[in-house]
């Protein structure tokens, strides 16, 4: 029996498996945490919410959504998802 093969170096693996390469999962982060303390509490946030505008073109939709997610389920943001398991756009609320 084989191992399962491990991301490389350059990227990183989520909790939800999906790989995200290195350099972008890290530049997100800091980019995120300081927006996030400053959303307002009681309503929805979308992953697109919680980066500059300027700062969310500079990066692929699907990797900062996947990020927040990861960030989400693995409590590094203080925020919890709300809404629909099964829909595409995922929201959150900050805690």
């Amino acid at each position: 029996m084989t191992d399962r093969k491990r991301p490389s170096l350059d990227m990183v693996e989520l909790s939800s498996g999906v790989l995200i390469p290195r350099r972008v999962h890290d530049a997100l982060y800091p980019l995120a945490y300081p927006k996030i303390e400053r959303l307002g509490y009681g309503r929805p946030h979308k992953s697109r919410d919680m980066l500059e505008p300027t700062d969310y073109v500079r990066f692929a939709p699907w990797h900062v959504g996947c990020c927040i997610a990861d960030w989400e389920r693995t409590r590094r943001i203080p925020v919890r998802f709300v809404g629909c398991k099964y829909c595409s756009v995922r929201y959150y609320e900050r805690t």
